[in-house]
């Protein structure tokens, strides 16, 4: 069946587009932004650069690295003070691994979502 002209040009206006994010136990845990976040600390090795990746201030970083390891009950980054040397941050391994699969579900999600959309307009 062919579509209409007027679906047609609506078909490619429109996007398939989801937000998701993990709970921990019912609790919010991270979303998208959480994610960019701890990927950024890892390349970077700073919060402040994490929180550069994100637009998040400093004090809004400390707070939401709080909020996650309150939720889980154990730290997110393992962090050096600065001084002369410098700071550092990294993540942990749990928190690695949740960037890791936090990554790969949100990719499955969007190539799911675009096959569903693709198919709803048969």
């Amino acid at each position: 069946m062919t579509s209409s002209p007027k679906a047609a040009a609506l078909r490619r206006h429109l996007a398939p587009k989801q937000k998701v994010w993990l709970a921990w136990d019912g609790v919010f845990l991270m979303g998208p932004n959480y994610l960019r976040f701890l990927a950024a600390v890892e390349k970077t090795g700073t919060i402040v650069g994490g929180g550069r990746a994100v637009g998040w201030s400093y004090r809004t970083c400390l707070n939401r690295l709080r909020r996650m390891e309150k939720v889980l009950g154990r730290p997110v980054l393992t962090t050096t003070r600065g001084g002369r040397s410098g700071g550092g941050a990294s993540l942990t391994p749990e928190a690695r691994r949740l960037v890791r699969v936090f990554t790969q579900w949100q990719r499955e999600v969007e190539r799911l979502t675009r096959i569903a959309f693709r198919q709803a307009w048969r």
